[in-house]
């Protein structure tokens, strides 16, 4: 079990290395799950790191591709997605949440950097949620502008107004994509801190690495998650 947590480990680096990040990602989670179910604290404590990095990367890679803001993405935007290997597909309505799941599995399995977020609406209000946590709740408000120069407005509970264009396909040289792309990023790792304020806190070592691991479904990215993560896990390894 060693020889594989190890060679698994050192695949996922040579992946990292080789800008191969979709195909890191899953290497080091895998090793990170083996190290997991061995309690190997000081093989997690030097596993988070690169994981974070093969995360982030691949983040960022998605961010700086198309932002396609619709109800639905149309079998052309979503071919155009996975060829262009990057690129982030934020849906609303019915069937958003079943096509951007499809469109995560297909584009982890062509090593493509695409990540899905979805927008619900209660009213005349509309919030971002991860689809993880795919509930009106567990979202961040949305406020829609055409100022391409806005940024994000933190409310009085510590989570940020997210400023969105509207709705279309928003290509890397449009004015409005930094601001997109610069919400999204915000967004990602808020939408990681309000759940885990909302899922309570663990007083045991193991009890909260577990709880952030669970978070890491909201945002895999998510970077004080893993500075968390690595500072727990290095306690358990003395």
């Amino acid at each position: 079990m060693r020889d594989r947590l190890i060679h698994t480990w050192n695949a996922g680096e040579r992946y990292l290395a080789e800008g191969e990040y979709m195909f890191a990602r899953r290497a080091l989670e895998t090793a990170e799950a083996m190290a997991w179910r061995r309690r190997d604290a000081a093989a997690l404590a030097r596993l988070y790191l690169p994981l974070l990095e093969a995360c982030r990367q691949l983040r960022h890679q998605a961010c700086a591709g198309h932002i396609i803001i619709s109800p639905v993405l149309p079998s052309p935007a979503r071919a155009h997605l996975l060829r262009a290997d990057a690129g982030t597909f934020v849906g609303s309505g019915p069937e958003a949440l079943a096509c951007g799941r499809h469109l995560i599995i297909a584009a982890r399995n062509a090593g493509a950097s695409v990540e899905f977020l979805l927008l619900l609406r209660h009213g005349s209000v509309v919030r971002l949620c991860s689809p993880a946590a795919a509930t009106f709740a567990a979202g961040l408000a949305v406020r829609w502008t055409v100022n391409a120069t806005a940024l994000a407005e933190w409310q009085d509970a510590g989570d940020p107004l997210v400023p969105l264009p509207r709705t279309g396909d928003i290509a890397p040289d449009r004015p409005e994509h930094a601001l997109a792309a610069e919400a999204l990023l915000v967004a990602w790792q808020a939408l990681a801190l309000r759940w885990l304020r909302r899922h309570g806190t663990a007083t045991a070592s193991w009890e909260e690495m577990a709880l952030l691991r669970r978070t890491r479904q909201i945002d895999p990215a998510c970077e004080p998650v893993f500075m968390r993560l690595i500072a727990l896990a290095e306690a358990a390894a003395h």
